[in-house]
């Protein structure tokens, strides 16, 4: 099983900021928009076609339309999706693309291997 914590750090009106550790080390931020992010809790993740994003994505399994993605910011994330990146302020990240690789990958590796993948998001 390969579990992803989410600790959220800042929650402001808007944005709520977080940050993704596998095995201990970071891999990356994560910003939402804070009306329409993730509750607490535990969720299982797997591989799925965004039509937005033409692509597989992280996707929340118990909510399909929330998913790990790459992008900007929160300005127009209001479906729930989480942004991964690294935080240059509240809400806005930059280095998405390669970090939502890394992430990616290791998500597919451990799907591949018929690992439970899961995302424990925690505030």
């Amino acid at each position: 099983m390969l579990e992803i914590p989410l600790h959220r750090h800042r929650v402001k009106e808007t944005t709520c900021d977080g940050t993704i550790s596998i095995s201990g080390g970071s891999v990356c931020d994560t910003t939402e928009h804070a009306r329409h992010r993730l509750s607490a809790g535990t969720y299982h993740i797997c591989l799925c076609r965004n039509k937005t994003f033409g692509r597989r994505v992280p996707t929340i399994k118990e909510q399909p339309t929330i998913c790990i993605v790459p992008g900007n910011g929160i300005w127009n994330a209001t479906d729930g999706r989480i942004i991964v990146g690294h935080t240059i302020c509240p809400g806005c990240v930059k280095l998405s693309r390669p970090l939502f690789i890394l992430l990616y990958g290791r998500i597919n590796a451990a799907l591949r291997r018929g690992h439970e993948v899961l995302l424990r998001v925690t505030e």
